[in-house]
């Protein structure tokens, strides 16, 4: 994990509900394929913080932009696939589109991972990320993906 220190943001997107946080430079494979250097895949509740203000959270996921739809039938699942913007995406399907720009020339200044498996990422722009873990009951809550290698590293691995 220590080589997330000063990586750029690079991106985040959601596969269903598991957040995949990107950090670092673009790279290009062999087969004209791009993607960031590192990657965080975050299945437990998380925020992006700045300012005592919350920019977005593991919540938005299920929760529409409007207020309206909000009536206990929202399908977020649905709307991972969309790639316009409409009136029954999610808040974070309607954020992720411009959310770089909360980081631009900001990158990883420090990172901390409590004994309970919470993570935290603070950014030279004052911004911050973090997990916290939700159970007592161990399970995976979140993984890093370091570039080219099999052995991630699992919090909490069972």
């Amino acid at each position: 994990m220590k080589r997330i220190i000063g990586a750029k943001f690079h991106s985040i997107r959601r596969v269903v509900d598991m957040l995949c946080f990107n950090l670092g430079n673009e790279i290009k494979d062999d087969e004209g394929r791009t993607y960031a250097e590192y990657a965080l895949h975050i299945q437990t509740s998380w925020r992006f913080v700045k300012d005592d203000v919350i920019l977005l959270a593991s919540r938005d996921i299920y929760l529409p932009q409007d207020e309206a739809l909000d009536n206990g039938d929202y399908d977020f699942d649905e709307q991972s696939t969309q790639k316009e913007i409409t009136a029954t995406s999610s808040i974070f399907d309607v954020a992720m589109h411009d959310f770089e720009k909360h980081f631009e020339n900001a990158t990883v200044k420090s990172f901390d991972i409590s004994p309970l498996g919470d993570l935290r990422i603070n950014f030279t722009n004052g911004v911050y990320f973090e997990t916290f873990t939700p159970s007592a009951r161990k399970c995976e809550e979140w993984r890093f993906l370091p570039p080219g290698e099999e052995d991630h590293f699992v919090i909490f691995d069972v």
